[in-house]
């Protein structure tokens, strides 16, 4: 079974032997995130299904994230950092970049380590890996009883060689301090970002691993003795040992199961590009997904600004980890529509969980885009849940607005609707357009509990002419997470050029790696190689993949091929390889979705609100697996709701997929 929290839901999917599968969906708790993931384990359980049942546990966690962006209760490590003397302020003084190119009073993120718990050693590494300077075990020894918290070690070019980080970890760690290396973070040259990955280990460390310590002591108190693995920020599976010791692979754990999700099923219904849309309660995300393969990438900041869907570069912390590409917007159910200054406002604010949308009865008074779709006929008063859903709340929380507004409730929902779709086209924008990609020649892959009910009018934005609605799509990222692999990548800097053998320098992390995974307990099924290229006149690179055994002549040629289409050009200077990254990969047992044999069931009509059409007698039906219906209408689920314009068919496959398409 995987257990995915978001910000609004914590969803449930778990499949067994026989293919059967179950679907929960429970409010998550945000203040201690694994009450809501037992009280949705505590649900299935109810069911009927023994704990000894239990062969696999899959967890996908916000808790890094919510920690940097300052939640409650989610408390940062005070981190100590020892460095090469004359080093203490690289993490102060950062790069050249100011979030906001034209203010010059602008300031940059808030280093992790005060001045008073920087501490700088003799030592010295020069970039062949050449020992210049030993450590000077003296001086180390004398900082000592000045450090505090976790220690974090970053020596300068200790990826070229980490002898002297090695032997100062095995000084602290015997003095008694926990200790993070650079080293074992990553082995990449650049010391800032070196520099701040290890950092931001170090503070993420004993929350994450008190956090998943917890949650493997309440499985286990719960009869659950399965192992329990956990999505990392690149869609792949780590242990929790290997997420306690680089817990910044998590940072965007939960968004990822749903992208590794939407690039299997793409896989296996033979579509070669998609765009994977979540739409949940609190937020939207968008990938695209390549060949049955998320784009992923390595330039993330943590804890840094977002506008309008994009990070802010020079806002937040860089953490070197592969990410999915994705682009995030406050665009949820549980978004809050307000007025400023007699204008209409929705987001960046969420109900949440807790009090959620007015329509929820639960204290809520604020406008949310679910008690738009609400008041507008869009959703039923009664969810198959069991969700109740109170429209006179609603009504009352629009009225409240539109006084403010000066305007009608009802035109005031339809805005609130019009304006949170152009706000999800601009997180369809970055990961589409911005990348050189047309979005009308994907097909669109929509889920979560609002995705489906709000994909099509976000379709029509981009002349998108397909639809797919999977079964289960309210849960769909915790289906994606059990269809995610076991994962573990390392990477190096090498600043070779791109005709130099580089084979060896890939097979040495190839040993690496599988000395890693079969420390885990597992097997490598397969290798994946990048590197990451530059002109030999630039100063940043791009991400290629490589072959095995390498090939000059094909790296530099995709390189070119990329760079071209990034940006439009290519240049006669010699290529450059600056850091090689493997990854090996060990399979998981793939599950699939189950169709069944329901034709169309017209269970209502309804008053219902269309963007750009205005109302229209809607048809209500439930979920079906065979057939097809036109629109207007309206397909009830478990755990979402589809809609389906006018001009629109909805199809079901033979797995029970929905596929909307234009008629």
């Amino acid at each position: 079974m995987a257990v995915d929290v978001g910000g609004t839901f914590t969803d449930l999917y778990a499949v067994s032997r026989k293919g059967e599968s179950a679907r929960v969906k429970v409010l998550s708790t945000p203040q201690s995130p694994e009450i809501g993931v037992l009280n949705a384990i505590d649900e299935f359980l109810e069911r009927g299904v023994r704990p000894q049942e239990v062969d696999l546990v899959i967890h996908a966690t916000t808790i890094a994230t919510n920690a940097f962006l300052g939640q409650k209760h989610l408390k940062l490590a005070e981190v100590s950092l020892v460095t090469t003397k004359g080093m203490e302020d690289i993490i102060e003084i950062q790069r050249q970049k100011r979030p906001n190119l034209y203010d010059f009073t602008g300031k940059k993120p808030k280093p992790l380590v005060p001045p008073e718990l920087r501490f700088g050693v003799k030592e010295r590494v020069n970039f062949k890996g050449e020992v210049i300077e030993p450590l000077d075990v003296s001086e180390l020894l004398r900082i000592a009883p000045n450090l505090r918290g976790i220690v974090a070690v970053c020596f300068l070019h200790s990826y070229a060689n980490p002898v002297n980080e090695i032997k100062a970890k095995e000084i602290l760690e015997r003095l008694g301090f926990d200790v993070v290396a650079s080293h074992e973070s990553t082995m990449e040259r650049r010391e800032y970002e070196r520099f701040s990955t290890t950092i931001v280990n170090a503070a993420l460390k004993p929350l994450v691993s008190s956090y998943l310590l917890r949650l493997v002591e309440a499985l286990k108190s719960k009869g659950i003795e399965a192992p329990l693995f956990v999505v990392a920020s690149s869609g792949g599976l780590v242990t929790i040992e290997e997420a306690m010791s680089r817990p910044a692979q998590l940072i965007e754990s939960g968004p990822a199961g749903g992208a590794v999700g939407a690039a299997y099923y793409a896989k296996k219904l033979g579509v070669k590009e998609a765009l994977a849309f979540d739409m949940g309660g609190t937020t939207a995300k968008a990938a695209v997904v390549i060949n049955g393969e998320p784009v992923l990438t390595r330039e993330y900041e943590v804890g840094g600004e977002v506008h309008a869907g994009r990070l802010v570069k020079g806002s937040g912390y860089p953490v070197r980890y592969p990410f999915i590409d994705l682009a995030e917007v406050s665009a949820g159910g549980g978004t809050i529509a307000w007025s400023e200054n007699g204008i209409l406002r929705v987001g960046p604010i969420s109900a949440g969980a807790n009090p959620g949308p007015a329509c929820y009865g639960l204290g809520g008074e604020e406008p949310t885009v679910t008690d738009a779709n609400l008041v507008l006929g869009r959703l039923p008063e009664r969810l198959p849940s069991g969700l109740k859903l109170r429209k006179d709340l609603a009504l009352k929380a629009f009225e409240k607005l539109s006084k403010e507004l000066g305007s009608d409730p009802i035109e005031v929902a339809e805005a609130v609707i019009e304006a949170i779709t152009e706000e999800m086209g601009r997180a369809v924008r970055i990961v589409t357009i911005e990348r050189g990609i047309d979005p009308s020649e994907l097909i669109l892959i929509a889920y979560g509990g609002m995705g489906p009910l709000h994909a099509a009018e976000l379709a029509e934005q981009f002349g998108i002419k397909e639809i797919l609605v999977p079964m289960g799509a309210g849960v769909f990222t915790a289906f994606g997470m059990l269809n995610s692999d076991v994962k573990y990548s390392i990477t190096r800097s090498v600043v070779k050029e791109v005709t130099e053998d580089l084979e060896p320098y890939f097979l040495e992390l190839e040993a690496a790696v599988r000395r890693r995974m079969e420390l885990s307990g597992m097997s490598v099924d397969r290798f994946e190689r990048v590197a990451d290229v530059r002109y030999s006149t630039q100063g940043w690179t791009l991400e290629v993949k490589a072959d095995k055994p390498y090939s000059p002549e094909k790296l530099a040629r995709r390189f070119e091929e990329l760079h071209e289409r990034r940006y439009g050009f290519k240049l006669d200077v010699p290529i450059v390889v600056e850091n090689i990254g493997v990854t090996a990969i060990h399979y998981v047992n793939k599950v699939g979705l189950k169709g069944f044999d329901k034709e169309p069931l017209e269970i209502g009509k309804t008053e219902a609100w269309f963007m750009g059409r205005g109302f229209e007698e809607a048809t209500v039906y439930e979920r079906f697996g065979k057939g097809e219906v036109r629109g207007p209408g309206i397909i009830m689920d478990y755990d979402t709701t589809v809609l389906v314009p006018s001009g629109w068919i909805a199809k079901a496959l033979e797995d029970g997929t929905l596929m909307l398409r234009r008629a």
